[in-house]
């Protein structure tokens, strides 16, 4: 019996846009998860200026409100506990703690390419296996990539999702998504120009940022 397949969804969430959405709904749907785990970060461990915390975790939860998903409030505790940035591997530690289920940890072709800059990085998988996800037209080359981390990818990929089931850490699964080109960046920058941003938000995260003005200041320094 294989096991309850979790998806551990981390960010800044800053604002959550439909881009972010889009991941989520395609990894219940398309890849077959059983539930995913969004994880706003605390303190950014790469020294971007966040917009309040309880701000992006109420944003959070108004984007998600399925009851497949689930908001965590882990690394904005501890930072404000340690007061220091939240790491994911203390994130997938706690989580592995508290269930027996399968973790996969989300990221996007992007990130990959700097996922050897993240704190204790080649134990992450001691933890969790890695979904990572690209563009339908994208190609990723992981040959120019630092030689440390192409063996690393090299030497835990798979080439079927139903690899992962069968045990809880230690593969890389690469998939491809139509996503959607938005950044939380675009649409802080569209709200300092006063512009709409009524595409890249679901209508009632556009509703809260509008009656809350939580995006007229603060955020990432734009």
């Amino acid at each position: 019996m294989t096991n309850k397949i979790v998806g551990v969804f981390g960010g800044a969430f800053d604002p959550v846009h439909k881009g972010h959405v889009l991941i989520a709904e395609q990894c219940i749907n398309k890849i077959g998860m059983n539930k995913i785990i969004i994880v706003p970060t605390g303190i950014s461990p790469f020294n971007k200026n966040l917009n309040d915390e309880n701000i992006r975790i109420s944003l959070a939860k108004i984007a998600f409100p399925d009851k497949k998903y689930e908001i965590s409030d882990y690394e904005v505790i501890q930072s404000k506990i340690n007061k220091k940035p939240s790491y994911s591997i203390d994130t997938l530690k706690f989580l592995t703690k508290q269930s027996s289920s399968t973790h996969i940890f989300i990221i996007g072709a992007d990130t990959l390419k700097t996922f050897n800059q993240w704190y204790e990085w080649e134990q992450i998988l001691d933890y969790c296996h890695l979904l990572v996800i690209s563009r339908e037209e994208e190609e990723i080359n992981i040959d120019i990539l630092a030689p440390t981390l192409r063996d690393f990818i090299l030497s835990n990929k798979v080439d079927d999702f139903m690899d992962l089931s069968n045990k809880n850490n230690g593969n890389i699964y690469f998939a491809k998504f139509p996503l959607l080109p938005f950044s939380s960046k675009i649409i802080r920058t569209r709200i300092s120009q006063n512009k709409s941003i009524k595409n890249l938000v679901t209508p009632k995260v556009l509703e809260f940022i509008n009656k809350t003005s939580c995006y007229k200041s603060g955020g990432h320094e734009i």
